[in-house]
């Protein structure tokens, strides 16, 4: 589901490094197996995979595949199996957004000063409350285990 989140902050290339057209014949070819839902539950994961990928920008898609994938998750997550996207919605959520994206950016300021153990501290501490951080080329992310 986090994949499926991700696909909305993808950029898109001239050129794709995955087969998304194979990926979706495979899914319809394992419904049409009687309703082979482990075998789709496989090539959504690898879709999952490609998304990582594409956003880690260790593979490409281009804007049509990124819109084919939008298309399967919604026709196999959504109407197949009958997921759905949680949406954080209401002044909570966007209030823990804000107080998360102020956490980020106090210790983003900690290692630019090189004062690592506060930076460590904030990371450590959150993961206890059940929030992990990434840290990536373009900043940090945090996502609630």
């Amino acid at each position: 589901m986090e994949s499926y989140a991700t696909l909305d902050k993808l950029t898109a290339s001239p050129t794709s490094t995955s087969d998304i057209k194979k990926i979706e014949q495979d899914c319809y070819a394992a419904m049409n197996d009687d309703f082979n839902t482990p075998i789709l539950l496989s090539h959504l994961f690898e879709c999952a995979r490609i998304i990582n990928s594409v956003n880690d920008k260790k593979e490409s898609l281009t804007q049509a595949d990124i819109d084919l994938l939008k298309k399967l998750y919604h026709n196999f997550i959504v109407d197949v199996l009958g997921l759905k996207r949680v949406a954080e919605s209401g002044k909570s959520a966007e209030a823990l957004e804000n107080v998360m994206q102020l956490v980020l950016d106090i210790r983003k300021k900690a290692k630019e000063n090189k004062d690592f153990a506060t930076s460590d501290l904030i990371r450590d501490q959150l993961s206890k409350s059940g929030i992990q951080v990434k840290d990536g080329k373009e900043g940090s992310t945090w996502s609630i285990n």
